[in-house]
């Protein structure tokens, strides 16, 4: 099928205006049929154009009640009859496979059926007849036929339902990408209202009574507050009379949002306590915020696209605080742990793009890293606000959205928004962080002089830290400096034990540094006394050791240390860095020092938890409960985890939840030590996510039958993306490089091939999971070098070569050192 390119798209909203859409879909049928009636107008001299329908079989087609021939390579030709035109189209619509489209989910507990259909972002005409591009946006009526007993929930109000068929009332400004909708038996858990606008929360029927659910009304009030603080603080009312929010077990995304409508994957479910909640309670935002961003005004082409992600997520962080009553430190001390660390790893791959690059078709904009688009995108974003102010931010943000919504913007329509309210010329800012591709390092040099490489206009705060009688670093001073050139003076820097350059996280910038605080630091355990700066010196120790500057296994023992020093980091924070410390010790480390690096920090996190227990910050000790099961080594920590399991000598104010369990489970696998039955137990413990997890287990058992087992289950076409994803989890494993060792070879004669043919998300989810990335060599580096190019598939493997290299380097230069714990 054709991808429709900028210069096509550019042609086509010249030639037409649409200005309705009438859209039916009959899920009584089976197959699905669907029924189409678009009325738009020619413009101008335009004679010709066409309409996308891609679908398994088009029923029939007429222009202004005259038969049409059928699609050409996915596109409907149509000739100008008179000024205003009725384009009716009829099809059969096709299951997806991969929670995009059309998709359907059977409830293994009663048998229930439940559809989803998100057309996000050119997936539209598998199902319906449309006009698919970003601009040409028009009023939307959406009808639906349901079996009985269902209801269904999209954008907009239902204004009837009779006779089986459920109708919403018109909706203004709707993208064709933007129809989405769910329907089933479902159950709605919660209401609430938020100025204007009417909120639901709905789950399926067999969940009712169930742990999963008992956040929801939780998760409706975050929304609900997310709603009123983007109300006052943007100053622009929420567009939408009501916002559904419905959680599904089939979803290719985490969560996406459209005009009035939430759709979660149930996932989010599967965690309780109050690192889930802070969590849920982001990513809640993120979804609201697109209630503005995406939906009252959205992109012109696909190349902008990351405003909408890139706003949302900045959004996000900055409502955090006032949803959830932490500070708005902590909130983004939540993101330099959880999110800032993807957008280093995206702009340092092969498949790097600047946060706003040209694409010409929407094929291309799909395939973007999220790690730019979303997490790098939002940091510049912040960084702009540390440059102008947060105020002149914001405004900017309000006229952005009062002269183009209803409608489409562009990157040159925000940046000039903000020059206006800011009073400065942000058009050169614009070029260095969004049209161009690569993260600034900045480091203090050997002449006290702040150095940037290469030059970015931006402001960066500079915490100095001296130590105490304890070892512990205190910060002296926060001052704040603007750069523009690679080097700029910054007085008194020098006299500090420790300079840590961006503290406060206020720019996207890798953090270098110098000598002395480098050592500093390191003897710390980056252990000072502000949560976030500490977040920047982790993050900076991880690019590091990354490139090979610190070794893996001085990380993995810093992290050791850190959690002995007590008075410990966030929840999110403990939880990635026993995480790292984890992967390092497995990955980058030599192999010959994994066991003595795992049993350590196995070790301290457990110290650490009978220390903290539940006097610590919230939701640490279950992060230090999952640092111990991944983490666990000897037959003492193995025996810890199984007691757990049978409810024996469980820390105080620690609870085994389903998901903790399949944890210390998958790390028993692993060893050989988990029974069948446990792991066949997840999904009754765990209906959200057990059967994923269940999955995860089986593939992790050391065995030749399991690893065979596995991979023809995450291969197999007959195997559902969820499970698939979950098989291919837990292949590759540290220490079962002998047991793996042939399928480096199947990776590249049997998986790719196989991979070739599935749609492009899980293709390439696939590719990256299957890559043998445990088998570190120089073997590995060549024979995968050989399918690294274009495509998704391509494009992963060139990109898990690049992190290879930097593993294999890493253990090299260990090896010359001749290090030891």
């Amino acid at each position: 099928m054709a991808d429709l390119t900028q210069a096509e798209a550019a042609e086509r909203a010249g030639s037409i205006t649409v200005d309705s859409y009438d859209v039916f879909f009959d899920l009584a049928a089976e197959p699905v049929t669907t029924r189409t009636e678009i009325r738009f107008r020619w413009t101008g001299e335009s004679r010709e154009t066409f309409a996308d329908l891609r679908p398994p079989r088009v029923l029939s087609a007429t222009l202004d009640g005259v038969a049409l021939p059928p699609p050409d390579d996915g596109r409907l030709r149509l000739r100008r009859n008179g000024d205003e035109a009725v384009l009716i189209a009829e099809a059969e619509a096709a299951w997806s496979v991969e929670g995009r489209g059309l998709s359907r989910f059977a409830d293994p507990a009663d048998g229930a059926g439940y559809v989803s259909m998100n057309a996000y972002p050119d997936c539209g005409p598998e199902v319906y007849c449309c006009f698919d591009q970003p601009d040409l946006s028009a009023t939307f009526r959406l009808s639906v036929r349901l079996p009985p007993e269902w209801e269904c929930v999209a954008s907009g109000q239902v204004i009837s339902h009779q006779d089986g068929v459920c109708s919403f009332a018109p909706v203004a400004g709707i993208r064709p990408y933007d129809l989405a909708f769910c329907a089933g038996p479902f159950v709605t858990a919660a209401r609430a209202q938020a100025g204007g606008t009417e909120l639901t929360v709905r789950h399926r029927k067999s969940l009712t009574g169930t742990a999963a659910v008992a956040s929801l009304s939780r998760f409706l009030g975050d929304a609900r507050r997310a709603i009123s603080w983007y109300e006052d603080s943007i100053g622009v009312p929420c567009p939408y009379p009501v916002y559904d929010i419905v959680f599904t077990p089939d979803l290719a995304a985490t969560a996406l949002s459209s005009c009035g409508l939430m759709v979660v994957h149930e996932r989010r479910l599967s965690r309780a306590g109050a690192g889930a909640d802070l969590d849920n309670a982001a990513l809640c935002a993120h979804e609201a915020a697109h209630l503005w961003f995406g939906g009252l005004v959205g992109p012109r082409w696909w190349d902008d696209v990351w405003l909408d992600e890139a706003i949302a997520t900045y959004l996000s962080y900055a409502a955090l605080a006032a949803i959830t009553g932490t500070s708005e430190a902590d909130a983004w001390t939540e993101y330099a742990y959880t999110d800032k660390p993807r957008a280093y790893l995206a702009d340092d791959l092969p498949s790097r793009v600047p946060v706003s690059s040209p694409v010409t078709t929407a094929r291309q904009c799909r395939d973007k890293p999220t790690g730019i688009m979303y997490v790098k995108g939002a940091s510049v974003i912040r960084a702009l606000g540390a440059l102008i102010g947060d105020r002149a931010l914001r405004a900017g943000l309000r006229e952005y959205l009062t002269r183009f919504g209803p409608g489409s913007g562009a990157l040159e329509d925000l940046v000039g928004c903000w020059s206006e309210t800011s009073g400065r010329d942000l058009t050169e800012w614009g070029r260095q962080w969004l049209r161009t591709a690569g993260t600034p390092a900045i480091w203090l040099a050997e002449d006290g002089a702040v150095r940037q490489d290469p030059p970015r206009w931006q402001r960066v705060g500079i915490g100095l830290f001296d130590k105490d009688a304890q070892g512990r670093l205190r910060r002296r001073t926060l001052l704040t400096a603007e750069l523009e050139e690679a080097r700029t003076e910054v007085p008194g820097l020098t006299t500090a034990d420790a300079v840590v350059l961006n503290d406060q996280d206020f720019s996207s910038t890798r953090t270098g540094f110098d000598r002395r605080s480098r050592q500093t630091l390191t003897e710390a355990a980056c252990h000072v006394d502000d949560p976030l700066a500490e977040a920047v010196c982790w993050n900076g120790f991880w690019l590091l050791m990354t490139a090979a500057e610190v070794p893996a296994d001085q990380f993995a023992d810093m992290v050791r240390r850190r959690l002995a020093a007590g008075d410990l980091p966030p929840r999110s924070g403990v939880e990635v860095l026993l995480s790292r410390a984890v992967e390092a010790a497995g990955l980058w480390a030599d192999p010959a020092l994994r066991a003595g690096l795992r049993e350590g920090l196995c070790a301290a996190a457990r110290r650490a938890l009978d220390t903290a227990g539940t006097a610590g910050p919230a939701g640490v000790a279950r992060a230090l409960a999952v640092g111990v099961a991944a983490s666990a080594q000897v037959g003492g920590q193995l025996a810890l985890l199984e007691a757990w399991l049978s409810g024996e000598e469980v820390p105080d104010g620690l609870t085994i939840d389903p998901d903790l369990r399949a944890r210390i489970l998958h790390a028993l696998a692993a060893r050989g030590q988990a029974r069948d039955s446990d792991l066949d137990t997840l999904p009754e413990l765990d209906p959200v996510t057990g059967d994923v997890n269940r999955a995860i287990g089986l593939a992790r058992r050391p065995t030749t039958e399991a690893k065979e087992s596995a991979w023809a289950a995450a291969l197999s076409s007959g195997t559902s993306a969820r499970i698939a994803e979950g098989y291919a989890t837990g292949f590759w494993e540290p220490g079962q490089e002998e047991l793996t060792a042939a399928y480096r070879d199947r990776y590249f004669a049997e998986a790719l091939p196989r991979l070739a043919g599935r749609p492009s998300r899980m293709a390439r989810k696939l590719t990256g999971l299957l890559f043998p990335s445990t088998l570190v060599s120089r073997d590995t580096i060549e024979a995968a070098s050989a399918h690294a190019g274009g495509g998704v598939i391509g494009t992963e493997v060139a990109d898990q070569v690049a992190v290879m290299r930097r593993r294999l380097a890493a253990r090299t230069r260990a090896g010359r050192r001749g290090r030891r714990p």
